[in-house]
C-alpha cells in the first residue's frame, strides 16, 4: 500500500468517525433543548409576554449562581421574569423584581465581537451579558418592565 493511499484511507476513517460523533452529539443537545423549551413556552405563553422568543446568545456572568459557559440560545421577556434557553439546554431565569437596571457594553466579561454590543442586566448579586437582535428595544421594554433606566 503506498503512503498517498494510506493517507486517503486514514482521513477518510477519521471524518467518517468524526461524523458519526458529531450527528450523535448534535441528536443528544437538541432533544435537551427540546425537552426545556417545551414545558418552558407553554410557561411563557401563559404569562404576559413582554418581548417573545428571539435568537440571542448568553455572554457569562459576574453575579454567582449564573452558567460560566457562554451560548447560543433563545430569550424573552415576560412581565415576571427574563428567560434565556441555551442550545444545550439550560433554563436561566432571572425574575424582574432581582433586576436593578439593564445598560448596554462593548466589552463584557473580557469579551468583544465585532459589531455587537452587550445587553447588560444588573442584579444586586452582579452582571449578566447577552447579545440580542433588537438592543434599543431590549433596553426600552426591560427599562419599562422594571422601572429602571438604561446605563
Amino acid at each position: 500500500m503506498s503512503v498517498v493511499t494510506l493517507v486517503v484511507v486514514l482521513t477518510g476513517a477519521i471524518l467518517a468517525v468524526l461524523a458519526v460523533v458529531g450527528v450523535v452529539v448534535f441528536g443528544v443537545y437538541r432533544r435537551r433543548y427540546r425537552a426545556a423549551m417545551e414545558p418552558l413556552a407553554a410557561e411563557i405563553e401563559a404569562e404576559s409576554v413582554l418581548r417573545p422568543w428571539e435568537k440571542g446568545v448568553y455572554r457569562g456572568a459576574t453575579a454567582p449562581g449564573y452558567p460560566a459557559v457562554r451560548n447560543n440560545g433563545r430569550i424573552a421577556l415576560t412581565r415576571r421574569r427574563l428567560v434565556f434557553v441555551t442550545l444545550t439546554g439550560i433554563t436561566i431565569t432571572i425574575p424582574l423584581e432581582q433586576i436593578t437596571g439593564v445598560g448596554q457594553a462593548k466589552v463584557f466579561k473580557g469579551g468583544v465581537a465585532g459589531g455587537w454590543t452587550h445587553l447588560v442586566v444588573h442584579t444586586a448579586t452582579g452582571d449578566i451579558g447577552f447579545f440580542v437582535p433588537d438592543l434599543d428595544a431590549w433596553l426600552a421594554a426591560l427599562g419599562q418592565a422594571t422601572g429602571s433606566a438604561a446605563t
